[in-house]
């Protein structure tokens, strides 16, 4: 109720003042326009989601075809017009239904009367919030139950903006003669903002994937005239469904049991097959079915296929993900680019074996939800977080968790029988080659006899060398992923040291003289600045053991170097280490490798140094310094870091290399071992120069140039 009106008594005559205690007043409650400007604003995220809250009620209205068409929205003040073929709305049905804010004619889920579809709107609210995108909403529509008949009606918002309520603003609904089929016509007029590229591009790639483009046809054709729609609409229907190296089909019944099956290449291939004993079930949920195509997007494995790995990675580019289709119509925004709404990106990080990201599948989890368990959010982005969605998610959770498992198991038979067969093969080739010496002349056989024996000692030598390292790197690897778990785990009583600091202080505020106070206010904030150490500490490991550092490509030598230093901060300030960095930027260095491979060699030699002024080297008082270079040579990198610690001691500079080698107390003794590895396998080289420029180790890294076609 506006506040003037609470006033009105005042102006009454007295006559007027006087209630009849035999007569009740009656009074409404009232609400201002602005409520109306406010939903169109809060409740739609985009431009595009407004539009397809209007071609969600087309759906609702039985129709086959619902065309969109954009006029002039270029820029502000241009047009929408959707038109339907549905079954249209009566006199009634615009004045008790369309007209009637926050109260949706679909709450009684009963099938539409036509096509016997599940309607999926819900508030009523997302109707209005679309129509008030433009300065000027119109309503053409003709009843299938009131043939010949047809109903306009304008909504003109300037005319509310100006009014003090809502309910003081007059409506007219024209009725007139048509020989029209049914439908029904929306125009938004006036459009207060404009459409660029990227937002009809939305609103295509929306309208084509809304009613199910991939499977089971909801016999709903949505339409944009636009060249945008043909597009993305030409793309989609380009199907690499037949390509996918897994197909996952899970299926949850009404009772909540779940079952799934994997079919590999081709799609009629069963891998595994398994029932609710191992997805949890039971699942506190509607009944729904949960599909996933799963490719590998590499040239060896699309040299089987019809398609290439460009174009199915394209696809994947505008359709993957895994998307919620909810009674035949897709919900926003699962599915869309950037939101991994079943976590696969970040469990793949965790747990990268064998696992999809949303990069590398399109899925889809289908919801009937006839019992109306499922509730979307009044700003139509998504559905609130009850239990029956949680529980809905927790089943696709499991289907995926189960398809990653049994995948890790037939790789591990695979890896067993891989080895044995190979261990045999050895064996008959050796025979083989044995046999045939036999053969030869006399003259020949001891000395091929000899060439063979040299070559056995050989690969001997590098089997060797190789079992070597692959127990050095299982030993780094344990060790990293372990560090990540209980980095991971310090973050809590981190955090719990930090509050109790705060909460000490908190309580000896008002009990303490100042002086006290001041003494507890220094050692309440060391304690802070130790946690915070602890915590840059545990978040080390945690950030060098990412997987998307992993993929090969070219690194810039000086944002890896940057990266690092900023990570390390903390622990080097609390150290009283001084770091400068001194990196050629013009151009920057770049390359050919992966981030933690830069990352392994920068981290070791930087940890190197660190430990060297601490432990070994200059006094509590004195400066410590590192000093971290990049520079150019020809068509390769240098990369230079030195400190002013004591240099290589008790040791031959040629022995530091040599895993298990150190003069650190408690050390391992791997990471120079590492940094060589690194440089030699990017086709580099690291030599070490003690006292260098600054009195104590310098290392220096000599990397090759990556350089791109026409460089």
């Amino acid at each position: 109720m506006p506040y003037e009106n609470c006033h009105g008594v005042n102006n009454m005559s007295n006559e007027e003042s006087i209630i009849n205690e035999d007569t009740e007043p009656t009074v409404s409650l009232k609400f201002a326009p602005d409520i109306l400007r406010r939903l169109g604003e809060e409740l739609i995220p985009h431009v595009d989601q407004g539009i397809l809250e209007l071609v969600r009620n087309a759906y609702d209205a039985d129709a086959v075809n619902c065309s969109v068409e954009l006029i002039d929205v270029e820029n502000a003040g241009g047009a929408i017009r959707i038109v339907d073929d549905g079954t249209g709305m009566s006199y009634s049905d615009i004045t008790a239904g369309w007209l009637v804010l926050g109260r949706s004619g679909k709450v009684g889920r009963e099938l539409t009367k036509k096509l016997q579809r599940l309607p999926v709107g819900d508030k009523g609210l997302g109707r209005l919030a679309a129509l008030r995108l433009g300065a000027q909403a119109r309503l053409v529509t003709r009843s299938a139950d009131n043939p010949g008949i047809e109903y306009e009606l304008t909504l003109n918002w300037t005319d509310f903006d100006k009014a003090a309520t809502v309910e003081s603003v007059p409506l007219r609904i024209e009725q007139r003669v048509s020989i029209a089929a049914p439908g029904t016509e929306i125009e938004i007029i006036g459009l207060r903002i404009s459409l660029n590229r990227m937002d009809v591009q939305r609103l295509a790639r929306s309208l084509v994937l809304l009613a199910d483009p991939f499977g089971s046809s909801t016999g709903f054709r949505p339409t944009l005239q636009s060249p945008e729609f043909e597009d993305i609409s030409r793309l989609v229907s380009d199907l690499y469904f037949d390509d996918a190296e897994f197909k996952l089909v899970a299926e949850l019944n009404a009772e909540g049991q779940a079952s799934a099956v994997v079919y590999g290449y081709p799609s009629s291939n069963v891998l595994f097959r398994t029932n609710a004993s191992d997805l949890n079930a039971p699942y506190k949920t509607a009944l729904a079915s949960f599909t996933m195509w799963t490719f590998v997007l590499d040239k060896p494995t699309f040299s089987r296929r019809n398609s290439s790995v460009t174009e199915v990675r394209d696809w994947l580019q505008e359709v993957g993900g895994v998307h919620l289709y909810h009674r035949g119509l897709r919900v926003y925004p699962y599915g869309d680019k950037g939101h991994d709404w079943l976590d696969m990106n970040l469990r793949r990080a965790q747990s990268p074996e064998v696992r999809p990201s949303t990069n590398t599948v399109i899925g889809l989890v289908k919801v009937e939800d006839g019992g109306d368990v499922l509730l979307q959010k009044t700003d139509r982005t998504g559905f609130v977080e009850n239990e029956a969605f949680i529980e809905l998610r927790r089943f696709a959770h499991d289907a995926l968790e189960w398809m990653a498992k049994e995948r890790l198991k037939q790789r591990e038979i695979r890896r067993i029988q891989d080895k044995t067969t190979a261990e045999e093969k050895l064996a008959q080739a050796k025979g083989l080659v044995s046999n045939a010496i036999k053969e030869l002349p006399n003259e020949y056989r001891s000395k091929v006899e000899n060439a063979v024996k040299k070559l056995e000692d050989e690969g001997e030598r590098v089997a060797k060398s190789l079992k070597e390292d692959l127990h050095l790197y299982r030993t780094l690897a344990t060790v990293g992923t372990t560090a990540a778990v209980f980095a991971h785990e310090s973050a809590q009583p981190v955090t719990r040291i930090e509050r109790t600091a705060d909460e000490i202080m908190r309580q000896v505020k008002g009990e303490l003289n100042l002086y006290e106070r001041d003494n507890i206010a220094t050692l309440a904030d060391i304690v802070k600045k130790a946690s915070r150490s602890i915590r840059s500490f545990a978040g080390l490991p945690i950030n060098l053991l990412k997987r998307e550092k992993r993929k090969l490509g070219s690194v810039d030598i000086n944002a890896v170097v940057t990266d690092l230093s900023e990570l390390f901060t903390p622990f080097l300030t609390e150290s009283k280490i001084g770091v400068k960095l001194t990196l050629i930027d013009n151009p920057s260095p770049v390359v050919w490798g992966s981030i933690t491979s830069i990352e392994s060699i920068v981290a070791n030699l930087l940890t190197n140094a660190a430990h060297a002024l601490i432990y070994r080297g200059r006094k509590r008082t004195g400066i410590r310094s590192i000093l971290i270079e990049t520079s150019l040579s020809s068509d390769k990198v240098l990369l230079r870091v030195l400190d002013n610690g004591p240099g290589i001691k008790n040791i031959n500079k040629d022995e530091i290399w040599l895993p298990g080698r150190t003069t650190k107390t408690g050390g391992c003794g791997l990471g120079l071992t590492i940094v060589k590895d690194v440089a030699t396998d990017l086709n580099g080289n690291v030599q070490v120069i003690s006292p260098g420029e600054l009195g104590g180790a310098e290392f220096l890294v000599l990397l090759p140039l990556f350089l791109k076609e026409g460089d």
